[in-house]
């Protein structure tokens, strides 16, 4: 197989282009994406974080996880009109999940980056890790025995509370989840 040169696009190929096998193999996946070299461990993603939570104070770890949540319907500082983390359907036979630091990279590149809801999730377990927090996955489905909907969840260390994190959602987030009919939670520790 010949070597895709990614250059032009001033970014790392996929980490992963696969056929859809299910939610749990995607959710393997993601956790592993998260917990990687280029999820948890990326010093590019800690300062993407760090950038994110900024302004937050310290030890207010309820705002430091609504910082998280938030960045990902924030506008594009370089690229008015558009959102930071574009939301955008996966290929028709293809489960494509990008990275964190490929996200970042995106982000660095071209202002945005064009996300789905696992990539959304994924960037919101990784970054709420790197500054400690517990994350965790939730897969929902709207019709019986079918998951089409991913979401991350953040216990929040003062009051133990989980925290919605689903900005494909938006503020209806807490009653989409209410309204799933199948629902599967996937730890990351």
């Amino acid at each position: 197989m010949p070597h895709l040169n990614y250059s032009f696009l001033g970014v790392s190929p996929p980490v992963s282009t696969k056929p859809f096998r299910g939610a749990k193999d995607t959710l393997a996946l993601m956790a592993k994406l998260a917990l990687g070299d280029r999820g948890e461990k990326s010093i590019l993603v800690r300062r993407f974080t760090e950038w994110v939570v900024r302004d937050v104070c310290p030890k207010d770890y309820l705002g430091e996880i609504l910082a998280i949540r938030h960045i990902l319907v924030q506008p594009s500082p370089v690229r008015p009109g558009t959102p930071i983390f574009r939301y955008l359907n996966d290929p028709r036979h293809v489960e494509l999940v990008k990275d964190p630091q490929r996200m970042v990279e995106e982000i660095m590149t071209w202002g945005t980056t064009a996300v789905d809801c696992d990539e959304q999730a994924l960037m919101c377990a990784t970054m709420a890790m790197q500054v400690g927090r517990r994350p965790q996955f939730v897969a929902l489905g709207f019709s019986p025995n079918q998951l089409t909907h991913v979401a991350c969840r953040v216990q929040e260390p003062k009051t133990n509370e989980w925290i919605w994190m689903d900005s494909v959602a938006g503020p209806r987030e807490r009653e989409a989840a209410d309204k799933a009919k199948e629902v599967l939670t996937w730890d990351l520790d």
